[in-house]
């Protein structure tokens, strides 16, 4: 992501942003060459810092380390840690930080920062930790930062809704990075199995096969999925099904017998009994409600 020159651009709070959870304060793009002073003297007193104090900031900030390497510091105990191009660096407001490149190599730093209700509550339930700030990055940040910089160059006022949403793109990826790596199989099984139930809930191929695909038991598979779920796989499959139904049932006017016949149900019949259980109301009911909203 070469970038003619560095810029650094700081932007007030915003309403709109706020709307959405998540506004955009500060980004910015710097080369680091070796052998020169760090931090750089030229940003606002409250980001500044220097080695001997290091520093704590009111919001979150997202830093990718293009190329290069340094060292990170962070907490109350000042642990260290390595700092290799290529890596996301998350700071979360209140924990104090301090870092540098490699004097012999320099890096090139890459930031967005945001005051965030939806960074606290992705903090809150685990998917960004204060314990773990240093993370793998990979091709999807850099494309996110790229446009980030554009942005920001173009008219940086002017685009701050859309840097925000950037802010949360970021946070979406470092979100999936990390509920990917701590998920136990047994929810990967499980969410694996809730996508082909979606894509194949019209089909009347029994969920039996599901789990002779995902290579398991039946057993291991209705109990684990139900745990995970609070249904069974047939009771879920069903769930899809209906939902389906409704779905056709409100945008067109199939019979009840096309569309049991579409969604895998052995008959209207079927269809009608299993749509009363869930719905509490039968299918052609279902269709005048809908069709007088619609009014």
């Amino acid at each position: 992501m070469p970038l003619a020159e560095n810029y650094f651009l700081y932007l007030p709070d915003n309403r709109l942003c706020s709307a959405w959870g998540c506004t955009a304060v500060s980004t910015g793009h710097t080369k680091i060459p070796p052998h020169s002073i760090y931090p750089p003297i030229r940003h606002p007193d409250d980001h500044h810092f220097d080695w001997k104090r290091g520093r704590i900031l009111q919001a979150y900030q997202v830093i990718l380390i293009a190329d290069g390497r340094g060292m990170f510091e962070f907490g109350r105990r000042g642990k260290t840690q390595l700092v290799e191009g290529g890596s996301i660096v998350l700071l979360f407001p209140g924990v104090w930080h301090r870092f540098a490149p490699d004097p012999e190599l320099g890096w090139t730093e890459n930031w967005i920062e945001c005051r965030s209700p939806a960074f606290d509550f992705a903090r809150a339930i685990g998917l960004i930790d204060p314990a773990r700030p240093v993370l793998p990055s990979g091709p999807e940040f850099a494309a996110i930062f790229d446009e980030i910089h554009d942005r920001a160059v173009e008219d940086g006022l002017k685009n701050q809704p859309v840097l925000s949403t950037l802010g949360l793109q970021l946070l979406a990826l470092l979100s999936q990075q990390q509920e990917g790596a701590s998920a136990a199989p047994a929810d990967r099984l499980v969410e694996r199995a809730r996508v082909l139930l979606m894509e194949r809930c019209a089909d009347q191929m029994p969920v039996e096969e599901i789990a002779r695909e995902l290579g398991v038991s039946y057993s291991y598979f209705r109990r684990v999925f139900k745990e995970k779920t609070g249904a069974s796989p047939k009771q879920h499959q069903m769930a899809l099904r209906i939902r389906r139904t409704q779905d056709i049932l409100t945008n067109t006017d199939k019979p009840i017998k096309e569309i049991a016949a579409l969604l895998g149900f052995s008959s209207a019949f079927h269809l009608s009994t299993q749509f009363q259980d869930l719905m509490g109301c039968s299918p052609s009911e279902y269709r005048r409600r809908s069709g007088s909203l619609g009014e």
